[in-house]
């Protein structure tokens, strides 16, 4: 399947931007890109926490959030650069399953082949048992201080 099959329209469906600080690039450039009667998709940033980081938070937060858009939206694209575990997308997915009947789509940039949650459209997979996922743009930081950048 490629992005411009799926049933979705700007009127009708709002891009979620999952971890916007790896994913805002992407989701901006599919918003404009996918355009359809001179209309972008809107964009909705969605922050999940760091593996080191409670997540109840950031749930919370999100749930609020979601119940928010759901009057507005019928459909959701969670847009999200890698996908190594999957867990806050299976969280996000279930969470917007219990509150609505909204269609539910994903896609990533790169999936690891061992995550949990399997998104509709991915460009990449790779294997997270022989490869970390690293963007060209990271730089180490406290959540993720690895020596491989």
């Amino acid at each position: 399947m490629k992005m411009a099959e799926l049933p979705i329209h700007p009127k009708d469906t709002c891009f979620l931007s999952i971890a916007p600080d790896y994913s805002g690039i992407a989701t901006q450039i599919l918003s404009h890109s996918l355009s359809m009667e001179k209309e972008i998709f809107n964009i909705e940033s969605v922050n999940v926490p760091y593996p080191d980081e409670d997540k109840r938070e950031y749930l919370t937060e999100f749930t609020q959030n979601f119940m928010k858009w759901q009057r507005r939206w019928d459909k959701f694209v969670l847009i999200q650069s890698g996908v190594v575990w999957g867990d806050n997308l299976m969280e996000l997915c279930n969470i917007m399953t219990r509150a609505s009947g909204a269609e539910i789509y994903a896609a990533a940039l790169c999936e690891s082949q061992h995550s949990r949650f399997k998104c509709n459209l991915v460009s990449l997979h790779y294997d997270s048992d022989q490869f970390d996922l690293h963007f060209w743009w990271e730089q180490p930081n406290i959540h993720y201080p690895c020596n491989l950048l």
